[in-house]
């Protein structure tokens, strides 16, 4: 009798430790998956742009469509490049794993950001280092979400939304 009590008990613990694990799982990856959807609507502090950050991070775990001009680069850091508005270079967008992003225009000048987006230094092919405060920050944001909003535009919400708690695990990030 006592036997038959602990395998009870036992099948019990254990089918909770895998729903719990299934649960935990589902939430991780749907966390990761949606979170470019997520970001669109989290509260933040100006010049944060929890949108091109989450994009960049989480492009492994986000829905990546085949789009005419863009091309997706996994090796080294998360870069999303696009041909459709190429003048001198093809502008791009990456996140690399010091947590920091770079920006390169179609006009050859390159734009560093911290962890939180905010812009770190810049440079000209041609010039050299530019002076981060003679540039126009919010410009150059409208020209990255321009290289990358066909992207995010594909994103889709999801079936099970915990946007509460993408909420509350990114409060400190975004804010």
């Amino acid at each position: 009798m006592l036997k038959r009590i602990t395998l009870a008990v036992i099948a019990v613990l254990a089918s909770t430790a895998v729903f719990g694990a299934i649960v935990l799982g589902h939430t991780f990856f749907n966390l990761k998956s949606y979170s470019v959807y997520y970001a669109q609507h989290t509260p933040h502090k100006p010049g944060i742009e929890p949108v091109l950050m989450e994009l960049t991070e989480n492009l492994f775990w986000i829905y990546t469509p085949d789009i005419d001009g863009i091309e997706y680069d996994f090796d080294g850091g998360n870069a999303i490049y696009n041909y459709n508005y190429q003048k001198k270079t093809t502008p791009w967008l990456a996140y690399f794993s010091n947590q920091r992003y770079k920006y390169g225009s179609e006009n050859l000048v390159f734009y560093s950001f911290d962890e939180h987006f905010r812009l770190s230094g810049a440079r000209d092919k041609e010039l050299g280092k530019l002076d981060p405060e003679t540039v126009d920050v919010e410009e150059v944001k409208r020209e990255i979400y321009r290289t990358v909003q066909p992207v995010i535009d594909a994103q889709y919400g999801p079936l099970i939304n915990l946007q509460w708690l993408y909420d509350w695990v990114n409060k400190d990030k975004f804010n």
